[in-house]
Order: C-alpha cells, then sequence, then structure tokens
C-alpha cells in the first residue's frame, strides 16, 4: 500500500496540532513540518471539510484539533483522506481478460494483505501515536521523526 503525500501531511498535521493543543498558524506548520504552505493549504482544507480540525481566519487566525480528532482510529483517518485505489483491472471487480482469473490466488492474498494493514491501522488512534507534548523538537520533526 503506498499512501499519498497528501495523507502524509494530513497525518503529520494532525499529529502536530494534537501535540501542541493550541491554535496553530500556517506558518508554523509549514517552518515546525518543513511543508509547503500550499500543500498545508489544501490539507487543511480538507481535514477542516472532514470535521477533524477547526480554522479560524484572520490575522490571529489558525488551527486547532476538535478533541474527539485524538479517538478517531488511524483507520478512520486514512480513510477518509486517502483514496484507496489498491489494484487494478480484475482486482477491483473490474471485467479482466487475465488467464489466471478463474483460480487465482493472488487477489485473495492481496485483499487479505489490505485488510491486514487497515486492522491495524483500526487498533490505534491518533492519541496513541502522538509523541508527549513538547517532546519532540523542531529538528526531530523536520527529520520525518514525528
Amino acid at each position: 500500500m503506498r499512501l499519498t503525500s497528501h495523507t502524509d501531511y494530513s497525518l503529520r498535521v494532525l499529529m502536530y496540532l494534537n501535540q501542541q493543543e493550541r491554535l496553530v498558524t500556517l506558518n508554523e506548520l509549514s517552518e515546525k513540518l518543513d511543508i509547503s504552505k500550499n500543500n498545508l493549504i489544501k490539507a487543511s482544507n480538507q481535514l477542516a471539510k472532514l470535521g477533524f480540525i477547526e480554522t479560524t481566519r484572520g490575522r490571529v487566525g489558525g488551527l486547532t484539533l476538535k478533541k474527539e480528532t485524538g479517538k478517531i482510529s488511524l483507520k478512520d483517518i486514512l480513510l477518509e483522506t486517502e483514496e484507496i485505489v489498491f489494484i487494478p483491472g480484475c482486482y477491483s471487480g473490474q471485467k479482466c481478460d487475465c488467464i489466471f482469473l478463474p483460480a487465482c490466488l493472488l487477489r485473495k492474498s492481496l485483499f487479505e494483505a489490505l485488510d491486514a494493514f487497515l486492522s491495524s491501522l483500526g487498533e490505534k488512534t491518533l492519541n496513541d501515536v502522538t509523541p508527549a507534548k513538547n517532546k519532540l523538537t523542531s529538528n526531530q520533526i523536520s527529520k520525518g521523526l514525528l
């Protein structure tokens, strides 16, 4: 399973907001997470539409995490932020001329792998994977340790 950069950015934004527990500006997010403001705008707009965060406009505006978001499973967040296009052709139920299709065990194995991946993420919440408040330095965050 390959996740898009958009989902990576969304998860990092959610974790950072969960860690900070305060109003955070896009400038701060861009600096701390080393993500362009354009990408952050796209991610934060989607996260707000999905109801994971609240946004405040204006000079003193920013983003905050809704309290209940920390209790949401990573699976549920992923399914909302990532368009899961797992496998092409016969794997997705489309018409396929593959000679192996009648007795294909690969298809079943790939679906089982996807199910295991999603089940594993279903066992963890955003709170479970967010480092304790102020324990990571901005240098660690920018190196991908968040």
